[in-house]
């Protein structure tokens, strides 16, 4: 059965908006193009990196396009990695590209990122090298387990 009426209750202000969190950040990208829109959170200040609304709509823009080569809109695309700056430009690109994201806890050893991976049907994985002695890429790589 197909959905085609919804409803709500509550607050009618503000008005909801018919976009996409893609369009949202083009918005912002033309409205304010040079507005720091993400910091890194680290301890040494000197060490951060920012990005302004132009430049993410860039990345996400790019990131979009590479996974739109591999991916069909409508396919799960696994993130197994800790709180990056670059999850933030993947999420935008996932989502420009028309993709699901799985998000898997970096903390999970093979034998769970397994499961998940079968659960969600996950047609790819995006992973950082290591997280807390974690090896994850040697695990993608190193097939510790029987991954999908």
């Amino acid at each position: 059965m197909m959905l085609t009426v919804s409803h709500t209750s509550g607050r009618a202000e503000p008005p909801l908006r018919d976009d996409t969190i893609g369009e949202l950040l083009a918005w912002a990208a033309e409205r304010a193009p040079d507005h720091v829109a993400l910091v890194t959170g680290t301890r040494d200040p000197s060490a951060s990196r920012q990005w302004t609304y132009a430049e993410l709509h860039a990345d996400a823009l790019r990131t979009a396009r590479a996974l739109a080569q591999r991916f069909a809109p409508g396919e799960r695309l696994a993130v197994w990695a800790r709180n990056i700056p670059e999850w933030v430009v993947l999420e935008f690109g996932a989502a420009m590209a028309g993709l699901v994201l799985v998000t898997v806890n970096p903390a999970f050893r093979a034998s769970e990122l397994e499961y998940v991976l079968n659960q969600s049907r996950a047609a790819g994985i995006v992973v950082i090298p290591e997280f807390r002695g974690n090896p994850m890429l040697a695990t993608v790589e190193g097939g510790d387990a029987e991954l999908p």
